[in-house]
């Protein structure tokens, strides 16, 4: 009796799932539907994730702003440092390179290796001091910049922009464009 109750209560469950609704059913037409949907494309994670955005920046008022030192006040032999008036967006800042030597010796001859501090510029030959924001956007920065090296002093209208996950950096400054690459550190 207890092998027909088991075969008994097995039937009952079974009925009571039901039978296979139609869509769930496997048709050539359904076979065929399913081969040509598209395929999703194999993503691969990026080894440089985007760094974190730095804090907004503190903007100068619009009368501090005009108080700032022209181009021919630059030029000047007994040229002060000047203050700067806001700090270049944490994104930005590291070693940047035209080529992969940049990278490995940024002080070789010929370098065109460019290092973005939290208010300064260095390149080979020079080294720039932010002395005003212009604008602090996503991605994009500008300023003035004091420039002190081999060629002397200058003032720079500089402009930063970041494309490619923050990994490629356009530099504008005064009409000429630069683009370098972020450098990374040898995995040890």
């Amino acid at each position: 009796m207890k092998p027909f109750a088991a075969t008994l209560s097995l039937a009952l469950v079974l009925t009571a799932c039901g039978s296979p609704k139609d869509e769930d059913k496997l048709t050539p037409e359904a076979i065929e539907a399913s081969q040509s949907a598209p395929e999703k494309p194999d993503v691969e994670l990026s080894a440089n994730p985007e760094p974190e955005p730095a804090p907004p920046a503190a903007t100068p008022a619009a009368n501090e702003m005009e108080d700032g030192m022209n181009e021919s006040e630059m030029n000047g032999a007994d040229m002060e440092p000047l203050p700067a008036t806001g700090i270049i967006p944490a994104a930005f800042r590291g070693r940047w390179g035209m080529t992969v030597e940049d990278c490995m010796d940024p002080r070789r001859p010929g370098s065109t290796a460019l290092s973005v501090g939290s208010d300064t510029l260095e390149l080979p030959d020079a080294a720039g001091r932010l002395v005003r924001t212009e604008g602090d956007y996503p991605e994009r920065f500008i300023g003035q910049f004091a420039f002190n090296g081999d060629q002397g002093r200058w003032i720079s209208h500089e402009e930063l922009s970041l494309t490619g996950s923050s990994n490629v950096l356009v530099r504008d400054a005064d009409g000429e464009r630069f683009r370098y690459r972020r450098c990374t550190r040898p995995k040890v």
